[in-house]
Formats: C-alpha cells, structure tokens, sequence
C-alpha cells in the first residue's frame, strides 16, 4: 500500500514541477527582452514587469494541481496512516500529468510570445493590450490542462 502514497506523491510533485520550470523557463524569456527595453526606456519598466509576469500563471496551476492531488487522495491533512493501492496511486499521478505537461509546454511558450510582445511594445506602447493577448492566447492551453486534470480527479473511485 505504500507505492500507492508514493505515487500520489510523485504525481503531485511532477505537476508542480513542471508547472514551475514553465513558467520559470517562459518568465527567463520574457525577463530577457524587458531587460533590453529597459535598458533603452526605463520608464516601460511596469510594462515590462507585467508582459515578463505573463507566463508565471503556469506555477500557479502546477501548485494547485499539485494541492488538489494531494487533498483528493486524502493524503493532505490525514491524522493517521491512509491506505492507497498501486492502482489509485497511478490514476492521481497521471491526473496530475495534463496541468504539469501542459503548463510546462505553454509557460515556455507564453514567454516566447511575450518576449516578441515585449518588443512590440518598445516600438509603440499603444500595442500594450495587443501584445497582452496574443501572450495570454497561449494560456489558454494551461487552463484546458487544469480542466482535464481536475476531470481526472473527481472521476478517481
């Protein structure tokens, strides 16, 4: 029964984990750019700020995924020792495996689109709210990871 608790583990660690290295990795692109406006205009630094924060939601997700795992299986919060098969344990890890997979591939992503947003905006600041949503289009796909990851819970029996 213990490889079960462990999975559990291992498959909330993994949808933290990739979500963080997403976004890290996404937020590294996006911090590049801006720091090169910023070197040139410094008073676009806010906007910077906001368009290199972008890709940072992906963590997020990976940590709440990463949450509602553990407090699905029982695990977070337990007062005495659970009892999770082999078989349970796999389902809450690959449950966990759409927001980690598709928060790692989007935050990536996202900070690319952020970074070329970036640029656009040093040219003309008007493009603001354009360079915001062709960032956040790439979202989307996270927040469809999340969906099919809390699905995959709450169908685990």
């Amino acid at each position: 029964m213990e490889i079960g608790i462990a999975l559990v583990f291992v498959g909330a660690a993994i949808t933290a984990v990739l979500g963080f290295a997403g976004s890290a990795i996404g937020m590294g692109f996006a911090g590049q750019a801006a720091a090169g406006v910023v070197g040139e205009k410094p008073n676009l630094f806010g906007k910077m700020l906001l368009m290199q924060a972008l890709p940072g939601s992906q963590g997020i997700y990976g940590l709440v995924g990463a949450f509602l795992i553990l407090s699905f299986s029982g695990v977070l919060g337990a007062t005495e020792a659970l009892s999770i098969s082999t078989t349970v344990g796999m389902q809450y890890l690959f449950a966990g495996l759409p927001i980690g997979i598709a928060g790692l591939v989007s935050g990536i992503y996202q900070g690319i689109v952020a970074a070329s947003g970036i640029s656009l905006i040093a040219k003309d600041e008007s493009n603001m709210g354009r360079a915001i949503v062709l960032s956040v289009m790439v979202e989307t796909w996270a927040i469809f990871g999340v969906l099919i990851s809390f699905i995959l819970l709450i169908s685990i029996v």
